[in-house]
């Protein structure tokens, strides 16, 4: 009783916000604290623009988060990369030309080691297939992810790695590291206890989102059963061959049961503790949860399934505490920016380029949500209308919510009047006024030089001729001496 009133009395109080960076909206903390080391949770919403080549097929709001970049083992979640890799092949021919319908004779050679290959041999979850069995690749894809059925995984690994399970565990590595996982190791396809193989919730996050883009993986994760065709060695339970989803909370007959509450993959390591990932949907939103290392018992040493009692604390959370909110309309006016030679008009009206909704908690005040402004002011006609004039910064408490771009209202034309006096009145201003003067000037001295130079050189040449001096014994001295002495010579 007290702690149910603990919880209440902890709802009851205003939640602290952070802004969750792998996400496009922000994060909210609950008033109760969940048994798992790590957890996540986000709202999704089909993308319409799949069209485009790069365009994620799920748009999301991360909601709540703990440990999310933390690594911790995932069990057979890995399962569910091991599925993708499967479905994708068999959507390529160009890869293989195995298809869901292709019909695999179960090795039991490949699994037969399993329980001398482990530490911990009670994780070993099977699907009661017998050596010979022949089964489909998409049976052997539900066996796999509602039972995590170890021969499943390694049957399908075997077959889709070309007779090398660690070729195929490479390409999970691979297809992870594309889809955006940074702390991912995959070292087998079973799941079981390998301290070198870890992940992260986020990771998770990116592999489940890729997974239920894909058609046939939503079918088969978010089935609560499936009856399998006789198998060709003996039958198995009686007369019909039925697994059952892991995940009791899809189960009617479970305690733990919620309606709107989906598939997709539970996870039990004896060295960790439990792990899930499961969805729910009402009133139009989808809930991912994400799950990890959740205690197995309690303080008391009693049994527990935490990691389903967890889920279901946040999905009866966001539930009843969460609803998408209007936080900024499109219709907003936010100011006004001056316009420069405008026909008329010398202001335009700024708003948001769009409206910007949220899934809010309804404990904290939309009033309160901070609005920084930052506009391009002033601007010069003509100016259209929606061009982007700045932008408008969303926080709440301090921390980043989301950033809009702010348009104009309407067009402004120009005013070709204001503009040439404008023109004409800056023009002395200018940068290219300054360099004709600079310029002109440089011309000036380099003409001042050639003038100079020119002047020099003129005057050196109106100089007198400077007189020879000749030798006093050459023939020409004694040639002037008697022309300077004979008086007739001298007269003429």
């Amino acid at each position: 009783m007290k702690k149910i009133l603990s919880i209440v009395l902890s709802l009851l109080t205003v939640c602290c916000l952070c802004v969750d960076l792998t996400g496009k909206a922000i994060s909210f903390t609950p008033g109760f604290e969940i048994h798992s080391a790590a957890g996540l949770m986000l709202n999704y919403s089909h993308n319409n623009d799949v069209t485009a080549e790069d365009a994620p097929y799920f748009e999301y709001e991360v909601m709540y988060a703990k440990n999310a970049d933390t690594q911790y083992m995932p069990g057979s979640l890995v399962q569910i990369m091991a599925a993708v890799i499967v479905l994708e092949q068999c959507s390529d021919p160009a890869v293989n030309t195995f298809d869901l319908s292709t019909v695999l004779t179960v090795d039991a050679s490949l699994y037969n080691g399993l329980s001398e290959m482990t530490e911990y041999p009670d994780d070993i979850r099977t699907a009661d297939f017998k050596d010979g069995d022949q089964v489909t690749v998409e049976e052997l894809l539900y066996a796999m992810l509602l039972t995590s059925s170890c021969e499943a995984a390694t049957v399908l690994a075997n077959q889709f790695g070309n007779g090398s399970i660690q070729s195929f565990v490479d390409s999970m590595n691979t297809r992870a590291a594309e889809l955006g996982c940074t702390q991912t190791t995959f070292t087998n396809v079973t799941g079981l206890y390998d301290a070198a193989q870890k992940t992260t919730a986020n990771d998770l996050m990116r592999i489940t989102l890729h997974a239920l883009s894909i058609d046939k993986f939503r079918e088969i994760a978010l089935a609560t059963s499936k009856k399998v065709g006789t198998p060709n060695v003996e039958r198995h339970w009686g007369d019909e061959w039925i697994w059952t989803h892991s995940n009791l909370m899809t189960q009617e007959s479970s305690t733990y049961y919620m309606e709107d509450v989906k598939g997709i993959k539970t996870a039990n390591l004896t060295a960790q503790g439990r792990n899930i990932i499961t969805t729910a949907s009402r009133d139009g939103n989808n809930y991912l949860v994400i799950l990890l290392a959740a205690p197995f018992e309690d303080g008391e040493g009693e049994l527990q399934y935490y990691h389903m009692d967890d889920a279901k604390a946040l999905f009866e959370w966001a539930f009843t505490h969460f609803s998408y909110e209007t936080i900024l309309s499109d219709s907003t006016e936010l100011g006004q920016v001056s316009v420069l030679n405008g026909d008329r008009v010398d202001y335009v009206l700024i708003k948001p380029a769009k409206a910007y909704r949220a899934l809010w908690y309804d404990m904290a005040d939309i009033a309160s949500v901070e609005q920084v402004i930052t506009k391009t002011d002033p601007v010069s006609a003509p100016i259209k209308e929606n061009d982007k004039l700045g932008t408008v910064t969303l926080k709440f408490s301090g921390q980043e919510i989301a950033t809009i771009d702010l348009v104009a209202t309407s067009s402004v034309d120009l005013s070709k009047a204001k503009y040439y006096s404008a023109l004409i009145a800056h023009f002395p201003k200018t940068e290219w006024l300054t360099r004709a003067i600079l310029f002109s000037v440089l011309l000036c001295a380099i003409y001042i030089a050639l003038c100079i130079h020119s002047h020099i050189v003129y005057l050196q040449r109106l100089k007198p001729l400077q007189p020879v001096h000749l030798h006093p014994n050459s023939a020409a001295a004694k040639k002037e001496a008697r022309t300077s002495t004979d008086p007739k010579k001298k007269k003429k």
